[in-house]
């Protein structure tokens, strides 16, 4: 005669939702924006070095037009600094890069800046996307902020198994 048993497990857990991580990955990505603009304002890169200096033929020109800026590299009109962007692409994926307007495109400028794109005529690398370690240690207590409310706020399950 076979022999028959049920198991029954029953539990009180807490389930907290890990699945949408979107709030504090565009607070990511928009403080990324910012920092780069302030790099821009700052003429600094996301490790702290300093732009190399524009040259006196580049400021005489600038002057000459009536920049208000004329001795900061990656800003005459602000096309650049305001293109940076914010790009959404998925579900917790964001992207942080530069919107291609102007003559030339700011995004190909950007790459000619960045080192990954010059072609005709060398430019000194002007980093000025990027994440700083206080932006990135910024970033990871956002995140470690984002799980620990996940868990406080998680919803009690009771869950009865029978098998």
């Amino acid at each position: 005669m076979p022999s028959s048993f049920t198991v029954e497990i029953k539990g009180d857990w807490t389930v907290p939702d890990f699945m949408d991580a979107d709030v504090p990955l565009k607070q990511i990505a928009e403080k990324v924006v910012t920092d780069s603009q302030r790099n821009i304002r700052q003429q600094t890169m996301p490790d702290g070095r300093n732009f190399e200096p524009l040259s006196k033929k580049t400021i005489k020109d600038k002057i000459r037009e009536g920049v208000p800026y004329p001795r900061r590299a990656l800003y005459r009109k602000g096309i650049m600094y305001n293109a940076l962007h914010v790009y959404k692409i998925g579900k917790n994926q964001y992207e942080v890069g530069v919107i291609p307007r102007g003559k030339p495109p700011r995004d190909y400028v950007a790459g000619i800046h960045s080192g990954i794109g010059a072609t005709s005529h060398i430019l000194p690398i002007r980093m000025f996307l990027g994440i700083s370690v206080e932006t990135l240690n910024w970033a990871n207590a956002r995140m470690e902020r984002w799980i620990s409310e996940n868990i406080r706020k998680a919803a009690k399950k009771y869950i009865n198994l029978k098998y």
